[in-house]
């Protein structure tokens, strides 16, 4: 029973990177809300590529607070080229991500952009945006 997870995520893999194309994707800085979808330009044009924002979760410690850890605000992302998925999370300060499908580019989070921790321990803001970039090889 445990192959059939492994294998499924290999062939996923492969697929991925079976899509990739030599066409680089241009530098660029991209703000989205959770739950919003960026189509990246397509190479060849047959394929759809896609990059949904999925939403944040926000471990750090309110400003009214005293924690033993800091925490970490991380972002949840999913890749899809035509009908296969790759999630990946962004977090502030550790490497950004790469995949085959994005044809060698770089996606960081914009260090200017860190959002407010929470106000009270049990609040959590309405929404939290994101801006990255993404960088070509």
């Amino acid at each position: 029973m445990r192959t059939l997870p492994c294998v499924l995520s290999i062939a996923a893999a492969g697929l991925l990177s079976a899509c990739a194309t030599h066409e680089q994707l241009p530098d660029a800085q991209y703000t989205l809300a959770e739950r919003q979808t960026l189509s990246l330009p397509p190479q060849p044009i047959d394929q759809r590529l896609s990059l949904t924002y999925e939403g944040a979760d926000d471990s750090r410690c309110p400003d009214n607070a005293r924690c033993i850890w800091a925490g970490q605000l991380a972002y949840r992302f999913t890749l899809r080229i035509n009908n296969v998925a790759q999630g990946f999370w962004l977090v502030q300060g550790k490497p950004g991500y790469t995949s085959p499908a994005l044809r060698g580019a770089r996606i960081e989070l914009d260090p200017s952009f860190v959002p407010q921790p929470r106000g009270m321990a049990d609040s959590r803001p309405a929404a939290y945006p994101v801006v990255f970039n993404m960088y070509g090889s």
